[in-house]
């Protein structure tokens, strides 16, 4: 019986590892939609989303294992998850939001830290059965939340999801003491960058993207649009200023983590509030089916024809410009992030520039620049728009929103047009360093 619970907890673990980032925000969205008139139940959302988009940038200023993170990660879910419970009180809504927001963002990095270096010493690997408790906590989470909606006792599905991440904090626990590194003592240092104006930064960062998500909640006026719109502007070029460092120690392995993150979120934000605008229905559903076939996929379909996969994304974004084809392009580029997934991962462990306790965590790190950076640069294409026309921000993002189909298009065209170049100069740097070296 212990054995089962054991492969059960960390099954979770699992579950929340690669689908961590989805779990809660759904949960949050869904009580935010709910009680949308009771302006405290959008702070839980926002602080989620805010914290989860930078996440990964703070993990410079962490000097502990994996391992102990891991459980790190478990414990702030719980925390959160019952913080939210009370998110009438304002202060509860926050530092819930704030610590689901943080579990999300490490608990896979630090999840495929821990799982590498098991399976690379052979003390810890993932069975079918682990895979079967994930499937089966799935199934209890998705009824759950839907019978939240359905009957709005959203308490009961917040204290499930602590239970659940209390589950998970016991198999991070089972999975740590299988491993003997984690065990050997001396966990070599790494470099890290205690700055008061990096601190700084990251700080304004928060309240940046804290305003970006609100005004695509809430209706503000376009004198703030272009404001924001600014200090976008300027966020996006300190953003990648402030990582020159790292960027130029890993290069070109760097540009291309990037690279991954930006057509991430073109994929999976704004492709979302795009499609739902040219269809008229909420598209969420099949965007997110279609990356995760593609992401599954895209390594052994693209296995044998590794240098096709960057005019395979190129193609993809000009055919996601048409509607025809559009969800035709979301999947070639979606098997372009699978595929590139899995070289990046091997490429950055065996980098001898960087300790493999680091390597996963630099790569969603300088991913995160790229996620961050191509949502500010949508957000500023939106706010230019919204205030040349004297449309509210918050219409672009509303499938009712009636916004005139030619500032659509400017945005579409504008966004891709962004995508494309990220992919392009990525895609030419990569090959001429590669005819170099050869």
């Amino acid at each position: 019986m212990k054995k089962i619970f054991e492969t059960f907890s960390e099954g979770v673990l699992n579950l929340f590892a690669n689908v961590g980032v989805v779990i809660p925000y759904f949960f949050c969205l869904s009580l935010y939609n709910h009680n949308k008139d009771i302006a405290v139940y959008v702070l839980p959302f926002l602080m989620l989303y805010t914290f989860r988009s930078i996440g990964m940038l703070l993990t410079v200023y962490i000097p502990f294992s994996a391992s102990t993170m891991l459980i790190v990660s478990n414990l702030f879910g719980i925390v959160g998850s019952l913080m939210i419970v009370g998110s009438l009180n304002p202060v509860l809504g926050i530092l819930g939001g704030i610590l689901l927001g943080l579990a999300s963002s490490w608990i896979w990095p630090y999840f495929l830290t821990v799982r590498t270096k098991g399976k690379i010493i052979n003390d810890f690997h993932i069975t079918k059965l682990h895979w079967q408790g994930s499937i089966i906590a799935m199934m209890i989470l998705g009824l759950v939340e839907l019978l939240s909606i359905k009957f709005s006792t959203y308490n009961v599905a917040f204290i499930l999801l602590a239970v659940f991440f209390l589950i998970s904090l016991i198999g991070s626990y089972t999975m740590k003491n299988k491993i003997s590194f984690y065990h050997n003592g001396g966990l070599p240092k790494h470099d890290r960058n205690y700055s008061i104006i990096g601190i700084i930064f990251i700080i304004i960062l928060v309240m940046l993207v804290f305003a970006i998500r609100y005004s695509r909640l809430k209706t503000i006026s376009h004198g703030w649009d272009l404001i924001i719109g600014l200090v976008a502007l300027v966020g996006l070029i300190v953003l990648l200023l402030y990582q020159l460092k790292i960027h130029r120690n890993l290069y070109p392995l760097s540009l291309a983590s990037i690279n991954r993150g930006i057509v991430m979120n073109f994929i999976l934000l704004y492709t979302i509030f795009d499609s739902s605008l040219r269809f008229g229905f909420s598209t969420l559903l099949t965007v997110y089916i279609i990356y995760l076939v593609g992401f599954e996929f895209g390594p052994f379909i693209l296995k044998k024809h590794l240098n096709m996969r960057y005019p395979l994304l190129i193609l993809g974004l000009i055919l996601s410009i048409f509607n025809i084809t559009y969800f035709v392009g979301i999947l070639l580029c979606s098997l372009f992030v699978g595929s590139d997934n899995s070289i990046l991962n091997n490429s950055l462990y065996n980098d001898p520039k960087i300790e493999s306790e680091r390597a996963f965590l630099v790569k969603y790190q300088l991913s995160a620049v790229g996620n961050i950076s191509q949502q500010l640069f949508y957000m500023i294409i939106v706010y230019i728009i919204g205030y040349m026309y004297n449309v509210d921000v918050l219409n672009f993002f509303n499938v009712n929103g009636n916004v005139n189909s030619k500032w659509l298009l400017i945005v579409r065209l504008a966004v891709t047009f962004g995508v494309l170049l990220s992919a392009t100069a990525t895609y030419l740097v990569t090959r001429n360093i590669k005819e170099a070296q050869s």
